[in-house]
């Protein structure tokens, strides 16, 4: 795993931008909520996880493994179909 350190500066409100490079890294959105955590004299930035997207996600991932298991049970049925036509 490769550290990237950006060096940026602080508004007079408190206020950073978040380099374009690991928005996009770590897709993160406008407007998106973020944790800030202090630990042993650091700062972490943890994006909040988006429960309700990851449900989409999963829902979508379940959705394409019943459309590929269809899939595969149409092609055996062709290939069964295939080997009696042979016979």
């Amino acid at each position: 795993m490769v550290n990237m350190s950006r060096i940026i500066q602080m508004t007079n409100r408190g206020m950073i931008t978040i380099p374009a490079t690991l928005r996009k890294k770590y897709n993160l959105k406008d407007g998106q909520r973020l944790i800030i955590s202090e630990e042993e004299g650091k700062l972490y930035i943890i994006p909040l996880v988006d429960f309700e997207n990851e449900r989409k996600n999963f829902m979508n991932h379940k959705e394409m493994k019943k459309a590929l298991e269809k899939m595969e049970k149409i092609r055996e049925e062709e290939l069964e179909q295939e080997k009696a036509a042979l016979f």
